[in-house]
């Protein structure tokens, strides 16, 4: 499948959950809908663990045959096709069976904020840049056992990042 070129702009909106995973690392979900721009899809990021250089990502899934290949071949990404679910207050994905789904609290965003999107894999490193509308949120996740990334123990409800008017840029890898 042909892919667009980097750099991809990428806009819509995101939820990003941080949470302690087994065995006691700082991990968590990023829960996208990228509404217009280079492509048009939903994405779920699982992350099992920091490292110096950013979040390790375990597991990442998109609804989009083009954002599949384009994230395997320009940026080394394990990225899988699931199907989505995505409202502001519902967010599910499913491969045959669920491998995720969230409950949703939260207000308009409203404070400007900048987070940088570092990739590294064997395609070189990257760095993205967001910029959100920010607010607070819960949001309540339900991983079942029989989930890829069930023994990371994300389910439950945590505090989370709610980013409206997102506008992300991911550049080509440098190696």
């Amino acid at each position: 499948m042909a892919h667009p070129p980097p750099p991809w702009h990428l806009f819509g909106e995101l939820i990003i959950v941080p949470a302690l995973v087994r065995p006691r690392a700082l991990g968590g979900v990023m829960l996208a809908s990228y509404t217009s721009g280079t492509l048009v899809y939903r994405e779920l990021i699982v992350f099992s663990h920091a490292t110096a250089r950013g979040m390790a990502v375990s597991h990442i899934y998109v609804d989009d045959e083009q954002s599949l290949s384009g994230g395997r071949e320009i940026w080394g990404l394990p990225k899988e096709l699931a199907t989505f679910e995505y409202t502001r207050t519902h967010f599910a994905a499913r491969q045959g069976t669920t491998l995720l789904e969230a409950r949703i609290r939260r207000r308009p965003g409203v404070l400007p904020l900048m987070i940088p999107a570092p990739i590294v894999s064997e395609a070189g490193a990257t760095l993205g840049r967001a910029r959100i509308k920010a607010a607070p949120a819960l949001v309540a996740l339900d991983v079942p056992p029989t989930s890829p990334f069930a023994r990371l123990g994300l389910s439950g409800t945590r505090p989370a990042l709610a980013g409206d008017a997102l506008s992300l840029t991911m550049p080509a890898p440098r190696s």
